[in-house]
């Protein structure tokens, strides 16, 4: 179990240092292909270390962060948005694991755990109608989004989903190192600051790529 925790520290530091370099360095190129494909590999084995060592619910919540890493990936590979069975079952199984976060969030309240309960559903509520509208768009093929469609659409989808992907594996560092103190705010302040970022990113681009 030692080695177990060590390789999943290890890996969560890989996470950690080459989110932070994706999101510093310049986008597009092959230093910025390969920092992704360490980034998204790592994710995969800090899930999989962290389901072994974790409780249900930081497996949970790894699996979602998981998922929009996986997803961000497969955007910034398949640029002309051709979503396939693969990706089909993809969406599926992430939103039925964002129902389950829910549904365990659920359960927690009911039973007394307040403060995991309000996580849980807070995360499960984002995590929902985000998956929710992946299996809308790309499942059933209704254009609901507003680059939908749109050439730049990969590219959004892309950046947005491992924006996403970091703040959830920066909330479980912040939940496990107890960053901040406290409970409430390990688990929901490093996605108040992320968000703001996303906003800030998508202004960018927006004016970079000239959409209104």
């Amino acid at each position: 179990m030692e080695q177990i925790k060590l390789l999943h520290a290890v890996a969560g530091a890989i996470v950690g240092l080459t989110g932070l370099l994706q999101i510093l360095l310049k986008k597009g190129g092959k230093i910025h292909r390969l920092i992704g494909t360490s980034y998204f590999w790592s994710w995969l084995l800090v899930v999989i270390t962290g389901a072994m060592i974790g409780s249900a619910l930081i497996a949970l919540f790894g699996v979602l962060g998981f998922y929009m890493a996986l997803t961000g990936y497969r955007f910034g590979h398949q640029r002309n948005m051709n979503i396939g069975a693969f990706d089909k079952a993809i969406i599926g199984m992430g939103l039925a694991f964002a129902i389950g976060t829910f549904g365990w969030g659920l359960y927690l309240i009911l039973n007394g755990g307040n403060t995991f309960g309000i996580v849980a559903l807070f995360f499960g509520v984002i995590f929902c109608l985000t998956t929710w509208q992946d299996f809308r768009e790309f499942v059933l093929g209704k254009q609901i989004r507003k680059l939908s469609g749109h050439k730049m659409q990969w590219y959004f989808e892309h950046f947005g989903r491992m924006y996403i992907s970091y703040i959830a594996a920066m909330t479980a560092f912040a939940v496990i190192q107890n960053l901040f103190g406290v409970t409430l705010l390990n688990w929901t302040l490093p996605t108040l600051i992320g968000t703001g970022l996303i906003i800030l990113s998508n202004q960018k681009y927006y004016k970079q790529f000239n959409i209104e």
